[in-house]
């Protein structure tokens, strides 16, 4: 991962943070969220996907409702700050977005919760 793409995953994870603040209140409030990207599957995990140039991308599965809320937050705000700049050219630049957002989502999701 180049630094860039470092970057903009750690200012993603803080804008997320700053605005669902920390500890057991961020529980509770990723767990009342009814997002749209976030569905419960049959083994009783949770499906994280964003809608990003075109189509539904998928991010991942996740333990909780919390967790998978917070993946795609994180995810949808690092391919919120893509779009602020000049839309993707091609589908290896909307994979390389969609790869950045995927791997946001994790890293915060997995250490937040």
């Amino acid at each position: 991962t180049d630094p860039a793409d470092l970057k903009r995953i750690d200012d993603a994870i803080r804008a997320v943070n700053s605005e669902y603040g920390s500890g057991e209140s961020r529980r509770e409030r990723l767990a009342q969220l009814q997002v749209r990207g976030v569905t419960q599957r049959p083994s009783g995990k949770w499906q994280a996907q964003v809608y990003y140039s075109g189509k539904s991308r998928y991010i991942g599965v996740f333990d909780s409702k919390g967790e998978a809320s917070l993946a795609y937050e994180i995810a949808r705000e690092v391919l919120k700050m893509d779009s602020s700049e000049v839309q993707p050219k091609g589908t290896a630049a909307v994979d390389r977005n969609v790869a950045v957002a995927r791997s946001a989502a994790f890293s915060g999701a997995k250490n937040q919760v």
